[in-house]
């Protein structure tokens, strides 16, 4: 659970067999809430755009990459934060990531 109250991770992943992933997901937060407009970046480890999505109203996101090194830029009204983060096969990466 991250602080602003908002479940790290969000969607279940019960039907997903996570040995076979490398999952990578978080939440973002500003002023002790989740953000609820904006979008996440996956940027590989040469700072190419990989994929984007928009957060959720609960300021949740994932993503499914390869294995390896990966930046996770968030881009909120007014604020970006780049995140640094590894992701190996059949584990989750939960990320709590508080922008200003």
């Amino acid at each position: 659970m991250s602080a602003c109250g908002a479940v790290v991770g969000g969607v279940s992943l019960d039907n997903v067999d996570v040995k076979t992933q490398s999952v990578i997901q978080g939440v973002v937060s500003q002023h002790d809430a989740p953000v609820s407009v904006g979008y996440v970046r996956l940027l590989d480890k040469s700072d190419e755009f990989v994929a984007e999505v928009p957060v959720s109203k609960q300021g949740e996101f994932r993503f499914f990459a390869a294995p390896g090194n990966w930046t996770v830029v968030t881009l909120i009204p007014g604020a970006t934060n780049r995140t640094p983060v590894s992701a190996a096969l059949g584990k989750i990466v939960d990320l709590e990531i508080v922008v200003n």
